[in-house]
């Protein structure tokens, strides 16, 4: 058989499949690969990135920046304490003048009053910290009166000359009685106290009171 009647035939035999598979298979889309998600993009480009920086000249460019930064800041904190350091260490040993004392003394100024600065200085500051005491008594008050303290611990009045605005007893500087009487007195105070008939904080209430009265 020769070829050229070979393949008339092959021209003039039908086609095996059927129109429904030939419909099928020319109606099927294309198959098509699977989207790639875009952090998975990313991270290829930042790796092909990586390893094109990755280089040692790179590496030891970044370490030693990194160095400089380290000992600057050491350099900066080390000499900041040290200084704060030597500072304290001369406070410390340097001596207060009269001038550094004499700023720190207090006065009492009142609404209205006029000052110069020459009041301002150590030696017009120092007689206003002076406190005002009046004198000593020179005779004892018990001794010429013939008064027992005992025995009038509940005259409110007599026991109030003998202790101060906060209810403590006056020293024997300021009241002038002898040791005994002294001790008497105490003694006389600590009673009516303790009995109620006197405050232990401030002065009897019927004597503020009367004060406030003869102030108006």
């Amino acid at each position: 058989m020769s070829l050229e009647s070979a393949f008339a035939r092959l021209a003039l035999r039908p086609s095996t499949f059927c129109r429904q598979c030939q419909r099928n298979i020319t109606t099927a889309p294309p198959q098509r690969q699977a989207p790639q998600s875009s952090t998975a993009a990313f991270t290829q480009t930042l790796q092909a990135s990586r390893e094109q920086n990755a280089s040692p000249a790179s590496s030891q460019r970044s370490s030693k920046s990194f160095d400089l930064a380290a000992r600057s800041i050491l350099e900066s904190t080390s000499k900041s304490t040290q200084f704060h350091k030597t500072q304290a260490q001369r406070d410390a040993e340097r001596t207060y003048s009269a001038k550094d004392l004499s700023q720190q003394i207090p006065r009492r100024w009142k609404a209205g009053d006029v000052y110069a600065p020459h009041d301002l200085s150590g030696v017009e500051m120092s007689k206003w910290k002076k406190l005002r005491r009046k004198p000593r008594p020179k005779y004892d008050v018990l001794d010429q009166l013939g008064v027992n303290p005992l025995d009038h611990y509940k005259n409110f009045s007599i026991m109030s000359e003998y202790i101060t605005p906060m209810g403590r007893i006056r020293h024997s500087n300021d009241t002038g009685l002898r040791p005994v009487n002294q001790r008497k007195m105490a003694k006389a105070i600590r009673r009516a106290m303790g009995m109620g008939l006197m405050p232990g904080v401030h002065r009897h209430p019927e004597l503020l009171k009367m004060e406030m009265r003869n102030q108006r």
